[in-house]
């Protein structure tokens, strides 16, 4: 890479000292991310901001500063802080280790903390937490440094909240340094010490890494910097990024695990954007974002960077990488990175609907907003998931203490996409949406009960019209029992022997008080959603009889639903079979509960199925 010094009037470059963490994945002589033209994909257009389009951004950027999309400076140097402290132990653990096994190494070449994520992308706000990977020589092994490190950690008074999970498929140990929440990973590189200019976006590195883990591992910071440098302006792209983050958060789209974009997805999709419009400003590149993808054909991945650049450079470990002949899922934001990955793989059928349509109402009101007719304010506006649907899902976890339940609803939160998937696989259960709420309630303790601690997390039922009008009036049923109880039994509950969960049919009014005064409780108003709840279409009964991991009751009671089901059916393409396999995901095809009468009553629990699902 040719060095370029850094220039305040290039948009590439910044002062030494704000890349001393951002870019800290490029090595301490990196001065500037060099710009990588996506050759498959030529500009769409080469206009600039006008006057006005100037005028809007500053608005924009005083919304964001409004809504605290910004993190204060002060707060940033806890987090740097945090991060030095982090590191002077883990390189003085790896100096000892070093020593201990006969390899020595010095201090300043021990390990690398390489941040990456939010952080590193530069669009950080005072909620987020610090991804961290942390790169050991190659003499340190993986169970040492997941056995001692938490240890360390532990002994340090300004550090709570730890938890260490290696058996995971990104090994992390999860912990709080001045109340800065932090994810740290582990990743080797093969080499007797880390040198202060090494890069984590230089492919040869990968050559002699034998663990596959290395690889994903890296991959964090390697995905994180190559989105920076695939894109055109940065500092543009980052305040853009802010704008899509804060937009998609209050949307309630905003969540990998249960099938929306995660951060990296949106920031990929952004990339995009930045991509096909190269020399306009963030609120111009706001407008396009919505407008490009109110029109995407969602079939067709996302991708800013051409498949041959991510192929694996000779003599690397294999990983399965995506292709076009991949698997179909729902839709494909993919990586930029080897090996490439679809980092919406989680999404369903459901969650694709929901996201395009809140793309085309924020099209529609950005429209607005540009010609002067609706604040900015409107597009941040909080979507609310309680007055959406007249009928919800409720998934329970409940277990004996404080201790058992953070990993059982953690583990459920992981599993909840795959119950969508069960719902809108039966076909005779007539839902048009099964959504997922991106927010869990609790834990919160249950005096009095022998599983002492709760946590709630609902899915939102849209049914089809028609069939609510036809079952109305020949007095039949919609029946959930197969989709929750095939759920259920892809569960692993020999894992978790003091956690039970409970599935069951509730409607709005059904909600329990403390679950609503905690959705609303971040809210600084309670402004009515932009779209009003969808008017009812008759009172439809729905059964759920269910089998449930629980002592008190082998059955759910039959649940009344007032029918929800005004609008049209799904398009062709945003109902392509979710059935597949692969990559943590069931690929069994379920079969359609009977809708005409109640399913036979189940048996008192659920064995866990012989073969434990790939998480």
């Amino acid at each position: 890479m040719q060095e370029v010094q850094v220039d305040a009037e290039n948009p590439r470059t910044q002062p030494a000292s704000d890349q001393k963490w951002l870019y800290r994945g490029l090595g301490s002589s990196a001065r500037v991310l060099e710009y990588r033209k996506n050759k498959e994909s030529d500009p769409l257009s080469e206009k600039g901001p006008s006057a006005a389009d100037e005028a809007l951004n500053e608005k924009l950027i005083g919304e964001l500063r409004k809504n605290l999309a910004y993190e204060e400076d002060h707060k940033d140097i806890i987090r740097e802080r945090a991060l030095l402290h982090v590191e002077s132990i883990v390189s003085q653990w790896v100096v000892e280790q070093s020593e201990r096994t006969g390899q020595p190494v010095e201090k300043s070449e021990a390990c690398r903390i390489v941040p990456f994520g939010s952080y590193c992308l530069g669009v950080h706000s005072a909620d987020s937490d610090i991804d961290v990977l942390c790169i050991v020589p190659k003499h340190i092994l993986r169970h040492d440094f997941f056995a001692d490190i938490p240890q360390l950690l532990a002994e340090q008074s300004n550090i709570t909240d730890l938890s260490c999970l290696p058996e995971a498929f990104v090994p992390v140990i999860k912990f709080e340094c001045d109340k800065v929440e932090f994810d740290l990973s582990m990743a080797h590189m093969p080499y007797a010490s880390i040198p202060e200019n090494l890069s984590v976006l230089v492919d040869e590195h990968l050559t002699e890494l034998e663990d596959p883990k290395d690889v994903t591992c890296l991959n964090g910071p390697r995905v994180t910097l190559e989105i920076l440098r695939r894109v055109p302006h940065i500092e543009n792209f980052r305040t853009f990024l802010r704008c899509i983050k804060l937009w998609a958060r209050r949307r309630g789209i905003y969540s990998n695990i249960v099938g929306f974009p995660g951060g990296v997805a949106w920031a990929i999709m952004g990339a995009k954007v930045a991509q096909y419009y190269p020399n306009m400003n963030p609120s111009m590149l706001l407008e396009k974002f919505f407008f490009l993808y109110k029109n995407w054909n969602f079939q067709n991945a996302v991708v800013i960077a051409p498949l041959e650049e991510c192929r694996a450079p000779p003599g690397a470990v294999y990983m399965a990488s995506w292709s076009q002949a991949a698997i179909r899922r729902p839709f494909s934001i993919i990586t930029p990175t080897y090996p490439a990955a679809n980092a919406t793989f989680n999404a369903s059928n459901s969650t694709l609907a929901v996201m395009k349509k809140e793309i085309e109402n924020a099209h529609t009101l950005m429209q607005s907003i540009v010609k002067g007719k609706e604040p900015l304010s409107k597009l941040f506006e909080h979507a609310d998931f309680f007055k959406t649907y007249s009928n919800y899902v409720q998934v329970e976890a409940t277990a004996a203490n404080e201790d058992a339940i953070k990993p059982w609803y953690g583990y459920l939160e992981s599993q909840l996409r795959k119950l969508v998937e069960k719902l809108e696989m039966d076909e005779l259960a007539g839902l048009e949406i099964a959504q997922p709420c991106v927010k869990t309630f609790g834990p919160t303790p249950t005096p009095g009960d022998e599983f002492g601690y709760q946590v709630h997390m609902y899915v939102g039922l849209k049914f089809d019209a028609e069939l609510v009008k036809e079952m109305k009036e020949a007095g039949r049923s919609v029946n959930l029992t197969h989709p929750v109880q095939d759920f259920m039994q892809l569960l692993d509950r020999d894992s978790y022997p003091e956690a039970d969960v409970v599935i069951k049919v509730v409607k709005r009014k059904e909600l329990p008080g403390w679950v609503k005064d905690d959705y609303y409780a971040g809210w600084k108003d309670l402004r009515a959603p932009s779209a009003p709840p969808t008017p009812a279409a008759g009172v439809l009964s729905v059964q759920l009889t269910a089998p449930m991991f629980s002592h008190t009751s082998a059955a759910l009671a039959a649940e009344e639903l007032a029918g929800s089901g005004a609008g049209t059916k799904r398009k062709a393409d945003e109902s392509q079979s979710s059935a597949g396999g692969g990559g943590g995901r069931d690929g069994k095809q379920v079969g359609a509960a009977n809708g005409c009468s109640p399913a036979p009553a189940p048996a008192t629990s659920v064995a866990s199925p012989a073969k434990k699902p790939h998480l």
